[in-house]
């Protein structure tokens, strides 16, 4: 049998579930009791979690919502596959949240029903849902009642205490961790290249004939010497532009790639700072772009990230510091797997899964 073995007696062998449990069978209807062979298979022990069994019917009535949609997607080998690596990982969560509510109970911790009431409503806010008969039937959509809801949220809730009590208040990130993290992981805060522009636009009407665009593209390249015998190009924006921000001398403002026109991509970022394009043909019509500023790939501030940086860091840290705290839980409690990943035909009763 694959287990752990109290470090401390705290646990009584007496109180365990021996492995013939492993397989629960009843006589069929109609027939005298006889041996197991005779027996009907109703439900299997997956696992064993100090006196507390895990069967395969509570970690089936969790998937079901799941079954039935992943059901239309996959078959065969593929969704038998799945099923095993969902139904183990279930079997797992299961085992850890029965460690973390026997030490919950052990420390004398417990939920009210007026902190389910809260974080109910809490949940009904966040999902927009105003009435309860619509929880109710969201709840249905997924194969649970209200009442199994709210069993299962109140499980959670203490869980969460715990968690809270034993791990997360004792994670503090200092704020040279932080400064420490951004230097070493600049490049992971760059925003994307962006360049200041403005611009002369000259529209083309839909659908116009060649001697129209000729005429424009004759206007624009008149421009164009204004501009070059040193004009003011925000003046000629405002006189000749057809653009929606003429009237601001052309400015475009700050842009990145992603939100301008294919054809203007490359003069925008290859021209120098305070030069003025040529005269550029679109589909919508002609452009002339003068480049004011660019930065390429600038560091976001330290400033403006350093929250986000603290959440990212303080949530690694805890989520290490559960894992050998729940590795802790499992070395002083006896813990007995009897179910494993059978290579896509399901978790397997009855064998014994190593570790």
């Amino acid at each position: 049998m694959d287990q752990i073995s109290p470090t401390k007696d705290r646990f009584s062998p007496v109180r365990l579930l021996p492995l013939a449990l492993s397989l629960l069978l009843v006589a069929a209807p109609g027939v005298k009791e006889s041996p197991a062979a005779d027996g009907i298979l109703i439900d299997s022990v997956m696992a064993v979690v100090n006196h507390h069994p895990i069967t395969k019917s509570e970690i089936d009535r969790e998937l079901k919502p799941t079954f039935e949609k992943i059901h239309a997607t996959y078959q065969g080998k593929a969704y038998r596959q799945l099923i095993s690596s969902l139904e183990y990982n279930v079997m797992m969560k299961k085992i850890n949240e029965r460690l973390e509510l026997e030490e919950a109970d052990r420390m004398g911790l417990s939920v009210t029903d007026d902190e389910v009431d809260h974080a109910i409503n809490d949940i009904m806010q966040k999902n927009n849902i105003t009435a309860k008969w619509q929880l109710e039937n969201a709840l249905a959509s997924q194969g649970l009642t209200f009442r199994q809801y709210r069993h299962k949220l109140k499980k959670q809730l203490i869980v969460m205490k715990l968690v809270n009590q034993e791990v997360r208040s004792t994670v503090v990130i200092s704020p040279e961790e932080v400064r420490d993290y951004f230097l070493k992981h600049r490049n992971d805060y760059r925003l994307p290249s962006h360049v200041t522009l403005a611009d002369i636009f000259l529209s083309l009407p839909d659908g116009a004939t060649p001697a129209q665009v000729a005429d424009i593209e004759k206007k624009g390249q008149h421009i164009l010497h204004q501009i070059g015998r040193g004009d003011d190009f925000e003046m000629l924006a405002g006189s000749e532009s057809q653009g929606p921000n003429a009237e601001s001398g052309g400015l475009l403002g700050d842009l990145t790639k992603d939100q301008l026109l294919p054809e203007l991509i490359g003069p925008a970022f290859s021209l120098p700072v305070g030069k003025t394009s040529g005269l550029i043909r679109t589909s919508r019509g002609f452009y002339i772009i003068k480049v004011l500023k660019r930065e390429d790939q600038p560091y976001q501030k330290f400033d403006d990230i350093k929250q986000t940086i603290l959440n990212k860091l303080t949530k690694k840290t805890t989520e290490k510091r559960i894992r050998l705290w729940l590795e802790k839980l499992r070395a002083h409690s006896y813990v007995a797997i009897y179910a494993k990943r059978n290579n896509g035909t399901g978790v397997t009763p009855g064998d014994i899964l190593p570790r």
